[in-house]
C-alpha cells in the first residue's frame, strides 16, 4: 500500500516510517504541509493509495485539505484517515463531513496504526463497489425503471454536504468512545414509498429525490455536528450529539413540508407523493463490536414503527 502522511511536525514525520515499517508498509512518503502535499499529489504518476492528514496544521489545517484531495478525481474513493488529539470531537465530525473516513488518535500507538490501515484495506474494496453518483450531472440512463444500481445499494452522492460514505459512518461510530455515548443520538429517516419511486423513476430522478431529502435532513436540524448516510432503500441513518436536537416529530414535519415544496417530476408524473418518517432518537449501542449494527437496527424499528402509525391512521 502507497501511503502519504501529511504532518507539520518534523518528529512525526520521522516517527510515521519506522512505525508503519513494523507492520510491513514501507511505502510511506511524508509532506510537511497541505500546499506541499496537494503539489506532490499533482506529479504523482500513480496515485497514492492511502492518505494520514494531521488536522491542525498552520496554512492549511487537515480539513482544508481532505475538502480539496475529495475533489481530485483520483481521491474521490480513496481512503483518508486523520491524525487528530483524542478529544477533538468537533474536528473529527468536520473531517468526515470533509471527505474523511476514519480517524487516529494522538498520541497513537502501534495498534492502533495497524487496526486503522486494516480498516483502510477493507475501506478500497468496499469503495470499488460502492456506486459514487452525482445529482447535479446528467445520470444515465434515461428510462424510468431502468438503473445501473439496486434500490438496496448503499449510494454515495456527491456534493451533498454531511453525508458520507456508510462504511466511513460505521467507522465513527464505532470508534466512539464508550464514556462520550450519552451525548450521542441516532435516528432514522425514511421515504416512502421507495420501491415505487425505483421502479418508476428514472436514475436521475431517484437520485435527485436521495439529494434533496439529505438537504432536507440538514437544513431541518441545522447542525453542523451532524453526519448522515445513506443505507439503501430510501432510508438516512443520522447521529448528532447536539443537545438541542429538534424533537422527531418537528423534524419529520418539516422534512416533510420540504419534499412537498419540491415539484419533483415523479411526483408530478405519477401522482404518487412521498411520506417521509423520522423515528425517535436512540443512543448508541454501548457495545463496540456489536455497536454499529445493533444502533442501525434500533433506529431502523423506529423509524418503521412511526410509518406503521402513520400509514394506519391515514
Amino acid at each position: 500500500m502507497k501511503i502519504l502522511a501529511v504532518d507539520d511536525d518534523p518528529f512525526i514525520r520521522e516517527l510515521l516510517p519506522t512505525v508503519f515499517e513494523q507492520v510491513d508498509l514501507s511505502d510511506l512518503q511524508t509532506s510537511e504541509s497541505g500546499p506541499a502535499a496537494l503539489a506532490r499529489l499533482a506529479r504523482e504518476p500513480i496515485p497514492f493509495d492511502c492518505l494520514l492528514l494531521d488536522v491542525d496544521m498552520p496554512e492549511m489545517n487537515g480539513i482544508e485539505l481532505c475538502r480539496k484531495i475529495r475533489a481530485l478525481p483520483a481521491y474521490a474513493d480513496k481512503p483518508i484517515i486523520m491524525l487528530t488529539a483524542k478529544t477533538d470531537h468537533q474536528s473529527i465530525e468536520n473531517a468526515f463531513a470533509a471527505g474523511a473516513n476514519d480517524y487516529i488518535s494522538k498520541p497513537f500507538n502501534l495498534k492502533d496504526i495497524y487496526n486503522r490501515i486494516r480498516v483502510a484495506e477493507r475501506l478500497i474494496e468496499t469503495a470499488r463497489r460502492v456506486k459514487r453518483v452525482d445529482p447535479s450531472a446528467p445520470v444515465q440512463p434515461a428510462e424510468p425503471g431502468v438503473h445501473d444500481f439496486a434500490l438496496t445499494d448503499k449510494l454515495t452522492l456527491s456534493h451533498v454536504n454531511q453525508l458520507i460514505m456508510s462504511f466511513s459512518f460505521g467507522n465513527y461510530l464505532a470508534q466512539l468512545d464508550r464514556s462520550d455515548l450519552a451525548q450521542y443520538q441516532v435516528f432514522c429517516v425514511t421515504l416512502s414509498p421507495a420501491d415505487a419511486l425505483y421502479h418508476r423513476s428514472t436514475s436521475q430522478e431517484f437520485i435527485t429525490v436521495l439529494a434533496d431529502l439529505a438537504d432536507a435532513i440538514c437544513q431541518t436540524v441545522a447542525d453542523e455536528k451532524m453526519l448522515i448516510s445513506y443505507e439503501g432503500n430510501g432510508m438516512f441513518q443520522c447521529i448528532t450529539r447536539d443537545p438541542e436536537l429538534p424533537g422527531w416529530e418537528h423534524m419529520e414535519k418539516n422534512v416533510q413540508k420540504s419534499m412537498d415544496d419540491i415539484q419533483h417530476p415523479f411526483v408530478q408524473r405519477t401522482g404518487t407523493p412521498f411520506t417521509i418518517c423520522v423515528g425517535a432518537p436512540v443512543a448508541p449501542f454501548a457495545n463496540r463490536t456489536q455497536r454499529v449494527k445493533k444502533t442501525f437496527d434500533r433506529s431502523f424499528a423506529r423509524a418503521q414503527m412511526r410509518y406503521v402509525t402513520k400509514t394506519s391512521v391515514a
